[in-house]
């Protein structure tokens, strides 16, 4: 990541847009020490803060990972270390998916907390009056044509460059204000070895149980053709 840079600052661990001075860092620790709430962007997961605003930057999302499952009933804020965090993979993945042309938050920071566990959050640009498709699903049919031709558009880029995203689902694609379409969310994102069919077969079983668990509308599922 050739725009950004590394730095160990009062006992995180930062991957940083190389804009970002001590003064933001340390807006950005005092944020990370405010209390979390579901993010509305989504059908569960992780957890997010409300917007803030970072000088010089505006309104930022910072996402705050949490262990869910059986494993976070009993330890829900610690990660044992094993490569890159998992606040840096997700950074990673969207700096690189927007180059390829996804509509996806810009990343402004990852950080992390911790040697062998650790807790991490990662910075993006908030997409402003946003609203997630499992939202704007039962809204007018036109919208929502537009909307899943484009979704259905950018799964393409994804699959064309053999990216799995394994929680692609309508609670993870945003629809801003002026009718743009965000997909977010891609922490869990890896390279698919398989053929694409295949791979087209895992992002479709993904969105229908999405889809059927949640009793959104039917046309969701039938107008996402993952070819």
């Amino acid at each position: 990541m050739k725009d950004t840079i590394r730095k160990a600052y009062r006992g995180y661990g930062f991957i940083k847009n190389a804009a970002l001075d001590d003064g933001q860092l340390d807006q950005l620790i005092a944020f990370f020490g405010a209390g979390t709430r579901p993010s509305a962007g989504k059908l569960g997961g992780r957890r997010q803060m409300p917007a803030v605003r970072l000088d010089r930057i505006g309104r930022v999302v910072i996402k705050c990972y949490r262990r869910g499952g059986l494993i976070g009933m009993f330890n829900r804020r610690y990660y044992m270390r094993a490569g890159v965090t998992r606040s840096e993979k997700e950074f990673e993945w969207l700096t690189r998916v927007r180059k390829l042309g996804i509509n996806a938050p810009e990343p402004i920071a990852a950080a992390h907390r911790g040697a062998l566990f650790y807790r991490c959050w990662l910075v993006t640009r908030e997409v402003a009056d946003a609203v997630s498709l499992a939202q704007l699903h039962s809204g007018p049919r036109a919208a929502l044509d537009a909307t899943i031709q484009d979704c259905n558009r950018q799964a393409s880029i994804l699959m064309g460059n053999s990216i799995l995203h394994p929680d692609l689902h309508p609670g993870n694609v945003l629809v801003d204000a002026a009718g743009q379409t965000w997909f977010i969310d891609f922490d869990k994102a890896a390279i698919y070895r398989g053929r694409r069919p295949r791979l087209a077969s895992r992002y479709r079983q993904r969105w229908l149980r999405a889809v059927r668990k949640h009793d959104l509308a039917p046309e969701l599922a039938a107008m996402m053709h993952f070819e």
